[in-house]
């Protein structure tokens, strides 16, 4: 299969991500990113001769189970690398914003959002198709870097120190390739790097925009408030946690399987 329908959708992804540098141009990164993006996968799946149903959006309670326990696991993960900074005196936390619980509720619904149409594109489609052309190891290493430089311009957008954009680039490609490792061993399924990305994405901005974060101690390693955690290398500590889930789980859905039987 010719890959020149992705590659076009990779750069209408990108290219459109980025006008929201160019001021007046917001909206059309806003239709972009949650038109452009979910529409264009389908889009490119179907020009690939592929069924919609083999998108690998599975249902059911097995599915449901696996994204709660996803999502707490990852959860769990950018919680261990806040307790990490916490106890070398390296982040502090504020008081809970106002309006807490409705903060909460407009954040998970947006990510929910972001996750479903991140993995559709990243994982359904891009890496699928990559991995069908290239192999296992050069499609998953490819989609991977894909999706980090997709975060380019928001990184850009949000201010995040130059010294800090490389450390991440590094982050977020480790996240895709755990991620995509997530799809792969899931039996290419969305169910568990969705529940992996949404339970991150959750834990992060609570912490981040709930709490009035605060980071201190070398930039490199605490990262910067504006991207928590992804821009400090400790990330890698909740990314390498979120890795044991994805590790073992064939042996844990087998067991369930198992236990339903």
């Amino acid at each position: 299969m010719r890959l020149q329908w992705l590659y076009a959708y990779y750069a209408l992804l990108l290219g459109g991500l980025a006008t929201m540098l160019v001021d007046g141009f917001g909206t059309v990164a806003f239709l972009v990113y949650y038109a452009g993006m979910p529409l264009g996968a389908v889009a490119v799946w179907l020009l690939s001769g592929r069924r919609i149903r083999a998108l690998g959006w599975p249902a059911g309670f097995g599915a449901l189970r696996g994204i709660v326990l996803g999502v707490i696991w990852a959860a769990t993960a950018v919680g261990a690398v806040m307790a990490i900074l916490l106890a070398v005196d390296w982040a502090a936390l504020g008081e809970p914003r106002a309006a807490f619980g409705r903060f909460l509720l407009i954040m998970g619904g947006q990510q929910v959002l972001v996750a479903g149409f991140e993995e559709l594109a990243f994982r359904g489609v891009i890496q699928a198709l990559l991995i069908d052309r290239l192999g296992s190891g050069r499609g998953l290493a490819a989609a991977a870097g894909l999706f980090g430089l997709f975060h380019l311009p928001n990184l850009i957008y949000q201010d995040v120190p130059g010294g800090l954009i490389l450390v991440a680039l590094l982050n977020l490609t480790v996240m895709g390739a755990v991620f995509g490792a997530a799809y792969e061993r899931s039996g290419r399924r969305l169910a568990l790097p969705f529940a992996l990305h949404l339970g991150w994405n959750l834990a992060a901005y609570s912490f981040e925009g709930g709490f009035h974060l605060q980071l201190s101690g070398p930039a490199a390693i605490a990262g910067d408030p504006a991207w928590f955690p992804e821009t400090g290398l400790a990330a890698l500590v909740g990314l390498a946690l979120a890795g044991t889930l994805v590790w073992g789980w064939p042996r844990f859905a087998a067991r369930q399987d198992g236990n339903l039987g």
